[in-house]
């Protein structure tokens, strides 16, 4: 063989064996730098953002902006009650009333809440079991209007009552006030069911609209004709003297334990009934009892 051909030959093949080292050593970089890396994310599926529920809302709870988000939802499984952004503001279902619980991540649907004003929005409110039962109110008995839709009050009855003597001259007319029922929800003030809109209410309120039990309702239709009924508005922070009294906040409303009477209020009423000291006359051998008289300067 020629040596020309030979030294030809010896160099390709050193050539083709280099190559061959490079080009595995290569390969053995770039599957060591995808272990490391990990299988590349697939791509995220086109699509348009809907309306979802952030937490979960349970039945006859009023919606909230911080219940609410976007969210990110496959063209393929929009359905068309679903809200779109861009097409409806998240604003249309805050103060709506979730009528089923809803889940976290749940598209939120014209189905699923109703909305103030709409037919039976009060209902969706209400309590299973309790009814909405409206009161009378004035600007003094609703605290100046500064009770809204949500807070506790308790329902303070002022009444009069007749005290019958042996004598006409006996007879007395007494005042007293007593609480009827404590921690009584509101649902409603006139017409309005939230407060969330900001909006500063004007006027005076004329009604309250409160939840109750059957016999509740039945306990203040009598109170109301009894005399006048006042709203007293309770904390949002758990009282400990709830707890002394026996009664436990979260167990709802329940019937008032104290009253106060006129002469409690008064000096000059309960002076007027104590007792007149009386003084013994002797008159020979007979005794007569006669009420003593106060004297002074």
């Amino acid at each position: 063989m020629n040596p020309r051909t030979l030294i030809l030959a010896v160099a390709a093949l050193a050539t083709a064996g280099l190559t061959a080292f490079l080009v595995q050593g290569w390969m053995e970089r770039q599957r060591a730098q995808m272990t490391v890396r990990g299988p590349a994310a697939p791509p995220m599926p086109a699509g348009q953002s809907v309306l979802v529920a952030k937490n979960n809302i349970g039945a006859g709870s009023f919606v909230k902006p911080a219940d609410l988000r976007w969210q990110v939802w496959p063209e393929g499984g929009l359905s068309p009650a679903y809200v779109v952004q861009g097409k409806r503001q998240e604003s249309e279902f805050v103060g709506s009333v979730v009528r089923t619980a809803v889940v976290s991540g749940q598209p939120i649907t014209d189905s699923s809440v109703v909305k103030p004003g709409e037919r039976g929005f009060l209902a969706a409110v209400l309590t299973p079991g309790q009814r909405a039962v409206a009161v009378p109110v004035t600007a003094t008995s609703a605290i100046a209007g500064l009770v809204f839709p949500g807070d506790r009050v308790d329902l303070i009855l002022s009444h009069k009552f007749e005290i019958q003597g042996e004598k006409e001259k006996d007879r007395q007319i007494r005042l007293v006030s007593e609480t009827v029922l404590t921690n009584v929800r509101i649902l409603a003030i006139d017409q309005s069911t939230d407060d969330q809109n900001g909006k500063k209410k004007t006027g005076v309120p004329k009604t309250a609209t409160i939840e109750l039990t059957p016999k509740q309702v039945e306990i203040v239709s009598v109170a109301l004709n009894l005399g006048q009924l006042s709203l007293s508005l309770r904390s949002l922070a758990k009282d400990v003297t709830d707890f002394s009294a026996g009664e436990d906040p979260e167990e709802g409303t329940s019937r008032g334990k104290t009253l106060t009477r006129d002469s409690e209020v008064s000096r000059v009423l309960a002076f007027g009934r104590m007792k007149k000291p009386t003084v013994v006359v002797l008159r020979g051998g007979e005794s007569e009892n006669s009420a003593a008289t106060g004297g002074g300067k």
